[in-house]
């Protein structure tokens, strides 16, 4: 009982400490080892504020480590934050600190994506923009040592627009295509041109925004999780959602392989799970 007390107490004066640097460094304060060149100090961020932590082995010394996720603020009204980061500290481990953007909504999550039985950790933050994306961050911290692992690349769709309002939408990593109808939208693609009487006047090229949901999911219920991703594909405007690309990416050989991919009229619900 006492160790587990000492040890709360010594986290707890950790973070205080990480958290009084941060705050140093809003003010234009940094401490250096000798010869260490710094970049410019920031602009004058707030106190940092602990959002998440956890305690679980993430380096694979069998030893619990504490993760956190801390975040700094401009304005501390403002729900936005400016600057993140991920602080692993662990008994014998020098702690480490990773910085990333910053976003809105900042989630921190732990699961085993590569199979090598270590949970990995990974950050999403919400950019704030009206296309509904985020940022996305995968760390592994085995032996201590943090190695940012690479996230799945978005799909790329090609469109073909159809008479009687339906679009023709291929997928170039797959050559799948599928077709999705849009006679709900007559009156904004005629107003726009792209119809009239029904046949196809000015086609246009559609937009796929980049991942607005990648999302751990363990699809063979292994242990070992694997991404959801979505992109949404937009018409005549960035308001204008035709459909949806989904994928399921597995990390095999050291690197992301397509296991399933579709592309669907509406957002289909999400069966997920994660650690």
């Amino acid at each position: 009982m006492f160790r587990k007390i000492a040890k709360t107490v010594l986290h707890s004066a950790v973070i205080s400490l990480f958290v009084g640097c941060l705050s140093l460094w809003g003010m234009g304060f940094a401490m250096a080892e000798e010869n260490e060149v710094l970049p410019p100090p920031g602009p004058n961020a707030t106190q940092g504020q602990l959002l998440q932590t956890r305690e679980i082995d993430v380096t694979g010394d069998g030893k619990l480590d504490t993760v956190s996720l801390v975040g700094t603020k401009m304005d501390s009204s403002s729900p936005y934050y400016a600057k993140l980061f991920i602080v692993v500290s662990g008994e014998g481990q020098n702690q480490v600190v990773i910085p990333l953007e910053g976003g809105y909504g900042p989630q921190m999550m732990f699961c085993d994506f590569n199979g090598n039985k270590l949970p990995e950790i990974y950050v999403s933050a919400e950019t704030g923009g009206s296309g509904g994306l985020s940022y996305y961050y995968l760390y592994s911290l085995k032996d201590n040592v943090p190695t940012a692992i690479p996230l799945p690349d978005p799909l790329h769709v090609t469109a073909t627009f159809k008479n009687n309002y339906v679009v023709k939408l291929k997928l170039k990593e797959t050559g799948k295509s599928y077709k999705i109808d849009i006679k709900e939208k007559k009156a904004d693609y005629d107003q726009f041109g792209v119809y009239k009487d029904g046949k196809v006047v000015k086609p246009i090229i559609v937009d796929v925004n980049p991942y607005g949901l990648l999302q751990p999911i363990d699809v063979e219920r292994d242990g070992v999780c694997e991404f959801r991703g979505v992109q949404r594909i937009t018409g005549i405007a960035n308001a204008d959602t035709i459909g949806y690309v989904n994928s399921i990416w597995k990390w095999k050989d050291g690197k992301w392989v397509l296991k399933g991919s579709s592309i669907t009229k509406t957002l289909q619900p999400s069966h997920a799970g994660h650690h």
